[in-house]
């Protein structure tokens, strides 16, 4: 097999799900009623917004920018808030120790890329809605690896050549009773390219998703342009060159509740000279350490790049090089395109200290004694202490160069992005719309004969005429509607409550 070409363009969450809980004084979670104030403040916004038929502002303020109280609740919540950066879902019910849902946005978690950051961000403005007393646990991640140059084998290979644990939703050949299915659900194409290729049911506890992000992007998602300066950035610092037209290839892992409410790690130790498993932990809970089990689960998903605790091939997921002289598909080689996917969350090792290098080699010399102990061991009444040997929940090996949030903001590029690609929609729809009145108009008084051809500067005149008369009917000034639109939108030079 031949050296990989893949570079990676960007690894980090691209949706993050937490759960709120109220707590007690010692922050141990209790089923308590939210406040009266609370309740009614909320209620009376959703009553406005409703009457409006339009989403109106809070007072609540996240990442600079009010959250709109929604028109209607949904999905179990009684109050819907959002701005760009996060959709807060409110229950009323006290049936229930949950008392809100947080939905980070893709735009927001990339804009910050630093998940301390991030979710310590999250919990202060929350103890402004709910008080200081709170608990956020992790719901719901994806993880997501932008790729350039990987390229995915032809439809014919792709059933042999992925190989995944997924427990499918649908019937499909190729499971042969060893634990693992060949392929993905379904292989998603476009005129006959491959745009994606979903793994594992899309509300399972763990699912996966490889596709092409450019096309999704170009045809689905234009807002998101801004990935396009995201990549070029990373691409610049790891010297060579990146262009909106190259393929990248986006690889997602998806864990909801149940699956990060089963992890665990475990380790091999010994104890009074017996080996036996120790659980390190178990179950992701506090969002406040998230960022330490990151490695580990993207790891658990896509496998390592030295292989499990016994030295096979591991990973939920992961794509091989098939052998015709071996057909125990647990041993089948990883596609080196993977080992770089593999290594997209790996931990940077820090350049080892004098002080460092001093205490490793004390404690080196230490395990030594140890080991020399328990070979001869000695007539005490203390037992011996016990010995980690090796830990399931391994990290990756070596690191994949990723962009430093700290030298690249890409607020900016993320509000020019989709001011253009707004404007561009808006006068798309206004020139439909502009069409279709004057196409009615025809049949008024006023209307233009059906021989004569139809002028744009005419019909702009007409609609003006009948915008203000309905404007006077409504009792709205423009300019106020307009300075509103711009509070709502957050444009730039309007400030909130201004």
């Amino acid at each position: 097999m031949t050296e990989s070409l893949v570079k990676i363009l960007g690894a980090f969450l691209d949706t993050l799900y937490l759960n709120v809980y109220q707590t007690d004084s010692n922050y141990q979670i209790v089923k308590k009623k939210l406040s009266d104030e609370l309740k009614e403040e909320l209620q009376a916004l959703k009553d406005l917004a409703q009457e409006e038929e339009e989403n109106i502002p809070t007072r609540f303020v996240f990442d600079g920018r009010p959250l709109l109280m929604m028109t209607k609740g949904g999905e179990g919540f009684n109050w819907i808030m959002r701005n760009e950066s996060i959709n807060l879902c409110v229950n009323r019910s006290s049936k229930m120790n949950l008392c809100a849902q947080v939905r980070c946005s893709s735009e927001y978690l990339w804009k910050v890329r630093d998940i301390s950051t991030i979710v310590n961000s999250v919990f202060f403005f929350l103890t402004q809605v709910f008080g200081d007393f709170i608990s956020l646990q992790v719901s719901a991640l994806d993880l997501a690896v932008d790729t350039l140059h990987f390229q995915l084998p032809c439809a014919d290979d792709i059933k042999e050549c992925f190989i995944t644990r997924a427990q499918a939703s649908k019937e499909r050949p190729g499971c042969l009773g060893d634990g693992f299915v060949d392929g993905p659900e379904e292989i998603n194409r476009r005129w006959g390219r491959i745009t994606g290729l979903p793994f594992g049911a899309r509300g399972a506890a763990i699912s996966a998703l490889i596709y092409d992000k450019t096309h999704e992007i170009k045809y689905q998602s234009p807002e998101k342009s801004w990935f396009f300066d995201l990549w070029r950035e990373a691409a610049r610092v790891q010297g060579f060159e990146y262009s909106e037209d190259m393929q990248v290839i986006r690889h997602e892992m998806r864990f909801r509740r149940p699956a990060l409410r089963e992890m665990k790690q475990v380790a091999q130790v010994v104890t009074d000279g017996e080996e036996h498993e120790e659980v390190l932990f178990h179950g992701i809970e506090d969002a406040f350490i998230l960022e330490t089990y990151i490695a580990g689960l993207w790891g658990y998903a896509v496998g390592h790049v030295d292989g499990g605790a016994d030295g096979l091939p591991d990973g939920w997921l992961r794509y091989v090089v098939p052998s015709d002289t071996d057909v125990n598909r647990s041993r089948w080689e990883v596609h080196p395109d993977w080992q770089v996917i593999q290594s997209a969350f790996a931990v940077p090792e820090l350049e080892e200290s004098e002080y460092e290098r001093e205490e490793r080699e004390k404690e080196e010399l230490l395990a030594e004694v140890d080991a020399y102990l328990e070979e001869h061991p000695m007539q005490t009444a203390k037992s011996p202490g016990k010995k980690v040997k090796k830990s399931a929940f391994k990290q990756p090996d070596y690191v994949a160069p990723v962009v430093d949030p700290r030298l690249f903001n890409l607020a900016p590029y993320i509000r020019e992005r989709k001011r253009q690609v707004n404007m561009n929609r808006m006068v798309a729809q206004l020139t439909g719309c502009m069409s279709t009145f004057e196409a009615w108009r025809a049949h008024s008084d006023e209307g233009l004969p059906a021989d004569v051809e139809a002028d744009f500067s005419d019909s702009l005149s007409a609609y003006y005429r009948l915008a203000e008369e309905y404007m006077l009917q409504r009792q709205k000034d423009y300019s106020e509607v307009v300075h509103k639109k711009r509070v709502l939108y957050h444009i730039e030079g309007v400030s909130y409550g201004s």
